[in-house]
């Protein structure tokens, strides 16, 4: 199997280590820059050039660029899409789960518990906005960020006017969500591959902090999601179109929250956590998903 990973920097964690389980699968794998290639159509027909030559082909790509995929590289995803190859997660799921609003608007509509959430475009409507979700504190966000940049908490009403005043003379759009004193500081992240729950850490943020990403200082150990998450997960994960996801919750009295779902996971966490075998399902999925389409193909 030809596997081609589209992510700028190949030194990623998830990426070497990806890469890593399929080669010892006897695959062939190869790290691409999405902005070294040219989306062509000619005659009708999709084509495509990589570092100014005609691309060789994969037989499966794997994009992993997070929710901070661009335009362009979101255009890619399709075009390799169109031309037949094999892509994972497809680019529909990934145009879903970059937005954070977009996320939410579909999990709720499909009856998922998610945070009270507004969504306030100009300043005239903080306070509403603010009321709405049960602040201040609340949580104040950008549509598209990742490792928890771009997160921030107001403790006040004049610290939300501050934060959302920045954001909006940058012209970035911002999202007011309700912050969940219970959950201090805790999150669960599930890992979903080929709709299975393949594993689950819990993340504590450091002291004196309320985000729990592993990049910003947080801690993590291993987990047993509970049969509530696993299975609010699972549906996240199948709602978005993504065979693999992370799915992170809030977990409360009342039961668990979906609080992101992130189309290209980190697990670094895992593997600091004792789980080590997270690379080898990704890998396995990918040659299953590869034979499975070869058996069509001759059928």
């Amino acid at each position: 199997m030809r596997v081609v990973i589209l992510c700028r920097d190949e030194t990623l964690h998830g990426v070497r280590r990806i890469a890593g389980a399929a080669r010892r699968r006897r695959h062939s794998v190869h790290v691409l820059d999405p902005y070294r290639f040219l989306l062509k159509i000619v005659e009708g027909k999709i084509a495509l050039e990589y570092k100014g030559k005609p691309f060789g082909g994969a037989d499966l790509i794997l994009p992993r660029l997070g929710a901070g995929i661009s335009e362009h590289s979101l255009a890619l995803v399709r075009h390799l899409g169109a031309s037949g190859i094999l892509v994972i997660n497809r680019a529909e799921a990934l145009e879903v789960a970059r937005d954070k609003l977009r996320t939410l608007q579909l999990l709720a509509r499909n009856g998922l518990p998610v945070p009270r959430t507004a969504f306030a475009p100009d300043p005239a409507y903080l306070a509403r906005a603010l009321r709405a979700v049960g602040g201040p504190p609340a949580v104040i966000k950008l549509p598209r960020s990742t490792q928890g940049k771009g997160v921030m908490l107001a403790e006040s009403a004049e610290e939300a006017q501050s934060i959302a005043d920045t954001m909006w003379a940058i012209q970035k759009d911002v999202i007011i969500q309700e912050y969940i004193e219970e959950a201090r500081g805790v999150d669960l992240r599930v890992l979903i591959v080929g709709g299975e729950v393949v594993g689950a850490v819990r993340r504590r943020a450091r002291k004196g902090a309320f985000r729990s990403n592993l990049h910003l200082g947080g801690s993590v150990r291993r987990a047993r999601a509970p049969n509530e998450a696993a299975e609010l997960a699972l549906r996240a994960a199948a709602l978005c179109g993504l065979d693999i996801a992370g799915v992170d919750l809030l977990e409360t009295k009342e039961g668990p929250l979906v609080l992101e779902v992130n189309a290209a996971p980190g697990f670094e966490g895992f593997e600091r956590a004792g789980e080590r075998g997270v690379p080898s399902r990704i890998a396995g999925y990918l040659e299953t998903r590869w034979r499975e389409r070869k058996s069509a193909s001759r059928g």
